[in-house]
């Protein structure tokens, strides 16, 4: 029995992240009567944990900064390094509008580093300067879309409703013409001439994301919000709707098994690994279970690192190092907001929550469950390869410190997922797609519930998440507001 009727609007948005947010926004600087949507209590999903970088090429920022830049070379860039797997007509549809969305946040007074535009190391990396982020990482972009939200609010164009669970699809006159789902005070419903499934990811609910998980990676980290259970995507393919299944999967490397929340990732913006050496100069190595090097620990690719973590047993790794190396290296663990210093990092040593500490290696390795022989040869070797400046069986270049003053200490590390990569199928208008091809009426999606092979393949390319769902997100109000418009004459 519904409690509330909400009403009817000209667009129903459910989901306040970034690419809703968008949505919203334009559709009513358009003139459309909005309904937003969210069961969290508060608007900016991922963004509040996110670092928020985004790209666009042909930007006043990067003109100012004398950088020559084009969507054409973005394009080609995003092509190269997707290995070609986007889906072309929106990774293009999107890329080629990117530039002017980074204006339009600059216009609203976006926030910029000042390192901006900058190029990110950790995923493969552009040739040109075109990522931006802000001072707050992802809630710089969470400030602007808040005001430019609250603003609609206010002259009565948007209503927005926290708290309320999207569950289910009002049908009639075959369209989609509105939601159903529960709020604060028990059922709601509300109609509308267009429902929008911005709802995000599904990372956060282990059984959906490991149906799209290529097969040995099920036990991969959560390291997105609790919210991502993929409300959107369920509610789509209730209705007949289609999903990729394209099996990709590239890991977010450095993140730490929570022992608090099995199957979770310790909250990167507390603490992770630094594994870009751009960020820090290497000292310690990393093994697998077998207590085998499987990659020199200071590639340059990210992307090769990435893969050849993919390929070691159970998706982990452990990071060894001893007493040396904790003395003269920067701290191993890092975060946002930068403040891991040398003695936090022998703070936590003592503490014992992630880092094992062990008076042998042998010890080391039975507490880290690698195996003790095979961890005493593999130290062995790399001893011998920084005595000779040369790593034959990697090729590391990097070799400040043999490993051989206990204590000695490790900590393991496992492959994480944090973006959905898989997601529903849409049309160019973002019209979701039913199993046969044909869209579905009245209904559309944007953003993160697209899944984010749409726009990096199967790869992690700099600023395809959170841009795409802006821009779009943006295309897609005010397409919205002008059928709306066109359909009133």
């Amino acid at each position: 029995m519904i409690e509330e009727n909400i009403g009817h609007f000209d667009v129903v948005v459910v989901g306040a992240g970034t690419g809703g947010l968008c949505t919203a926004i334009e559709a009513a600087a358009g003139g459309a009567r909005v309904l937003l949507v969210d069961k969290q209590e508060e608007i900016g999903g991922m963004l509040h944990i996110a670092n928020g970088e985004f790209s666009g090429a042909g930007t006043r920022r990067q003109a100012a900064h004398g950088i020559s830049d084009t969507p054409e070379d973005h394009f080609a860039e995003v092509m190269r390094l997707s290995h070609g797997k986007v889906d072309e007509r929106l990774a293009w549809r999107s890329v080629r509008a990117q530039g002017e969305t980074v204006d339009w946040l600059e216009g609203h007074g976006f926030a910029f580093d000042p390192a901006t535009p900058g190029l990110v190391h950790g995923h493969e990396v552009y040739s040109v300067p075109r990522t931006y982020w802000g001072v707050e990482h992802g809630r710089s972009v969470v400030a602007v879309l808040r005001r430019l939200l609250e603003e609609r609010v206010a002259d009565g164009s948007v209503t927005l409703r926290l708290g309320v669970r999207v569950e289910g699809a009002v049908v009639a006159d075959g369209r989609v013409a509105g939601v159903t789902g529960t709020g604060r005070g028990g059922a709601v419903a509300a109609r509308g001439d267009a429902v929008v499934l911005a709802t995000g990811g599904y990372d956060a609910d282990p059984a959906l994301r490991n149906r799209f998980l290529p097969p040995g990676c099920e036990n991969a980290l959560i390291a997105c919000l609790d919210h991502a259970t993929g409300d959107g995507l369920v509610l789509a393919e209730e209705l007949g709707a289609a999903t990729s299944g394209d099996g990709y999967f590239i890991p977010v490397m450095g993140l730490i098994p929570d022992p608090g929340r099995p199957g979770f990732a310790v909250d990167y913006r507390e603490a992770f690994v630094e594994v870009a050496p751009a960020y820090r100069t290497p000292h310690e190595i990393w093994v697998n279970r077998d207590g085998a090097r499987f990659v020199a620990e200071d590639t340059t690719s990210p992307e090769h690192r990435e893969r050849a973590l993919l390929r070691q047993p159970g998706i982990e790794m452990h990071v060894i190092w001893d007493r040396a190396v904790a003395e003269a290296a920067e701290p191993l663990l890092r975060n946002g907001a930068g403040d891991w210093t040398r003695e936090r990092m022998r703070d936590e040593h003592d503490r014992g929550r992630w880092i094992v500490t062990a008076d042998s290696l042998e010890e080391l390795a039975e507490r880290l469950g690698v195996d003790p022989g095979g961890l005493a040869e593999t130290v062995r070797s790399y001893n011998e390869a920084v005595a000779a400046g040369h790593d034959p069986e990697h090729g590391r270049t990097t070799l400040p410190l043999p490993i051989r003053e206990a204590p000695y200490y490790g900590l393991t590390s496992v492959a994480a997922s944090l973006l959905s990569r898989d997601g529903l199928r849409v049309d160019d208008d973002l019209a979701v797609l039913d199993r046969e091809g044909a869209p579905i009426a009245g209904l559309y999606a944007v953003g993160e519930v697209l899944g984010n092979n749409v726009f990096a393949g199967d790869n992690y390319v700099g600023g395809m998440s959170v841009t795409p769902a802006m821009t779009l997100g943006r295309e897609l109000g005010r397409a919205l507001a002008a059928g709306r418009k066109s359909a009133r004459g």
